[in-house]
């Protein structure tokens, strides 16, 4: 506005229709406000916690220990009654509730059967209990609404093995041929025959054509002798 202080002018109104180069601002129009609701687990079981964690000999050990040293367990606190490891609440591995919670993280619409990496990052965040990793490895595993959808479209890889190391040298060869060389005398291909322990290797030089009775008694000439 300030540029349009120093000259004279009249605002005249054009219907919009007649009016082609209208600004971004005015014809901008107002959006409807759109939210988005989540749901996430909120904690109402303090007491079936504190029950179960007592009832975990391991659990237990470590709350007694906290209780008459706070420091004797790094990374363990208790705030409220509640224990936590590393400001993550600590659930005792045999819980029920767990189930419960790997539907919630897992399978609930906050979810989205989302995979094991990520499902487990997430409650890790938050959760911690003794074979954590494990079990939501084997909840989504066991997932049947993942089984359906998130299946392998590939055909099963093959069942590459390594060749075993041979015993003696020259009791097992590798050849192989290279070929579309420059001509050289009329040569234009090798073969190369390598023995496989101490990978010593030949090196024979071919002409075109050559056929597998030709290279069966260069073999025999170069190789065998």
């Amino acid at each position: 506005m300030a540029k349009l202080l120093g000259f004279d002018f009249e605002v005249i109104y054009k219907v919009g229709v007649e009016n082609k180069v209208a600004d971004a601002l005015s014809r901008k129009h107002e959006e409807a406000e759109v939210k988005t609701l989540l749901s996430y687990p909120i904690w109402t079981q303090g007491g079936q916690l504190q029950q179960e964690i007592m009832q975990d000999p391991v659990l237990k050990q470590i709350v007694e220990a906290i209780q008459s040293d706070p420091m004797s367990k790094p990374g363990f606190t208790i705030k409220g009654g509640i224990l936590f490891y590393k400001n993550r609440l600590v659930i005792s591995a045999k819980s029920p509730m767990i189930d419960d919670l790997l539907k919630d993280f897992h399978s609930s619409p906050s979810g989205g059967h989302s995979g094991y990496l990520r499902t487990y990052r997430r409650m890790a965040g938050t959760l911690y209990w003794q074979g954590m990793m494990k079990r939501v490895q084997e909840f989504i595993k066991a997932c049947d609404t993942c089984q359906r959808q998130k299946y392998a479209a590939t055909t099963p890889s093959g069942l590459l093995q390594p060749l075993p190391i041979p015993g003696l040298v020259w009791s097992e060869i590798s050849m192989d041929f290279i070929t579309n060389l420059p001509k050289s005398n009329g040569y234009e291909a090798i073969l190369v025959v390598v023995d496989r322990l101490s990978k010593y290797s030949h090196f024979v030089p071919l002409k075109h054509p050559f056929t597998a009775r030709s290279i069966a008694s260069i073999f025999v000439k170069e190789i065998v002798r």
